[in-house]
Formats: C-alpha cells, sequence, structure tokens
C-alpha cells in the first residue's frame, strides 16, 4: 500500500502523463503501463489495469483489469476476478499451501507452484479480460478473467460473467447466459461491418443523429453505396 507521499507524487506522475487523454480524481488508481486512447475518464476509487479504448470510461468503485474498447460504458462496482483456487478433479484440496508458492496463510507446504492461479485473456500483455467496442457492463457485474465480451454486448446489473459473451448480445444472470440479441442478425451483421467505432470524430459529430437509430443510419449506408 502506497504512504500519502508515494500516494501524492504518482498521482501528479500520473496527472502529468496522461492529462490529454484521461480524466481522474486523486482516489483513482493507475497501474503502471496503463494506455488511454483519449477522451477517457476514470471516476473516484476505481482501479485500473490495462487499456482503454477511446470515448471509454469506468464509474466509481470498479476495479478493472483488461482491454477495453472504444466507446464502451462500465458502471459502478463492477469488478474484474482474476485469482482462482482448484476445486476440481484431480486436486484433492483448495488450499494454496498445497499448490502455491505464494503465502497465502503464511506459510506453504509445496517446494513449486502446482497450479496457474490466474485466469487471463492475455497473459503476455497481462490483460485479464477484452470487452469489446460499445459494451455497456451494468453496475456490480462481475468478470471472471480469461472471458472475451463482444462488440455491443449488455452486461446486466449484478451478472457475473463466466464465459465469452457474443457480439451484441444482451447476458444478464448468475452465472450469465444470453437473453436475447439487440438487434437482428441482419443489422447486427451491418455494425460490425460498418464498425462506427473507428470513424474519425469529426465523422461521429457530424452523423450524430445518424447514431440514434439504427435504421436511419443502414437506410443512408445503403443509399451511399448504391
Amino acid at each position: 500500500m502506497l504512504g500519502p507521499l508515494n500516494k501524492i507524487f504518482m498521482f501528479l506522475y500520473a496527472k502529468k502523463k496522461y492529462r490529454k487523454v484521461v480524466d481522474f480524481p486523486f482516489s483513482v488508481n493507475i497501474a503502471r503501463g496503463a494506455i488511454f486512447e483519449g477522451m477517457n475518464k476514470l471516476h473516484k476509487k476505481t482501479n485500473f489495469t490495462g487499456k482503454l479504448g477511446f470515448g471509454s470510461y469506468i464509474a466509481p468503485n470498479s476495479e478493472i483489469a483488461g482491454i477495453i474498447g472504444r466507446y464502451t460504458s462500465i458502471g459502478p462496482n463492477v469488478k474484474v476476478i482474476i485469482n482462482t483456487h482448484p476445486y476440481t478433479y484431480p486436486f484433492v484440496t483448495t488450499s494454496p499451501a498445497f499448490f502455491s508458492l505464494d503465502k497465502q496463510n503464511g506459510s506453504n507446504l509445496t517446494k513449486v507452484q502446482r497450479f496457474d492461479e490466474q485466469r487471463m485473456f492475455d497473459k503476455s500483455n497481462n490483460y485479464a479480460v477484452k470487452i469489446g467496442n460499445d459494451c455497456w457492463i451494468g453496475e456490480r457485474a462481475m468478470i471472471i478473467g480469461g472471458v472475451q465480451i463482444g462488440d455491443g454486448a449488455v452486461v446486466l446489473a449484478g451478472a457475473i460473467v463466466t464465459k465469452d459473451i457474443p457480439a451484441y448480445a444482451i447476458a444478464g444472470g448468475v452465472p450469465a447466459k444470453v437473453l436475447r440479441y439487440r438487434y437482428r442478425e441482419d443489422s447486427i451483421d451491418f455494425l460490425l461491418k460498418f464498425k462506427w467505432w473507428d470513424k474519425e470524430l469529426q465523422w461521429l459529430q457530424d452523423n450524430v443523429e445518424l447514431m440514434n437509430n439504427i435504421e436511419t443510419l443502414e437506410n443512408e449506408y445503403a443509399k451511399k453505396n448504391h
């Protein structure tokens, strides 16, 4: 845990380093090596490790470790759960004294690490999960490490995500299951090809009206391609 002076120093350092791309208060913790594409905000008491895409934000009291797409909204009290214990065959016990060198209980009985305790989507880059573009993660959702959430997906409040969520799915429950999809299949195919989140900011500003009606956007795009 950082002392008061170290905390102040790290805050001032981060403010200077990221001043053009992300806004955040003193209570936020940003891991070393974090990447922000711009127009980002981290709200109070958020812990963040990873990469945050352009236009995305994280609401208060969330703990996020992963690669997050553009224009994604992460609600308050959302947690990414990385660590795990073995609890099925062939392991006899869930106690880390028998499989871990980390001495969670102050000691260990094993001489070698016998179980990978961290579930990661991309271990080489230290990304625990991948959350796509234009996603909305509801309040108090939990996402288990290693999971990938597709572009446009919605995770409802309180859900526990243990498996991948397809693009544009609406998922909820414990464990989270796909309840339905945001649009018809042809509209989803259109959006995944159109990739509006990769458009220049000026294009998005000029076409705000189109972004508020999927049928209008599809029709306008169809006109220009005939």
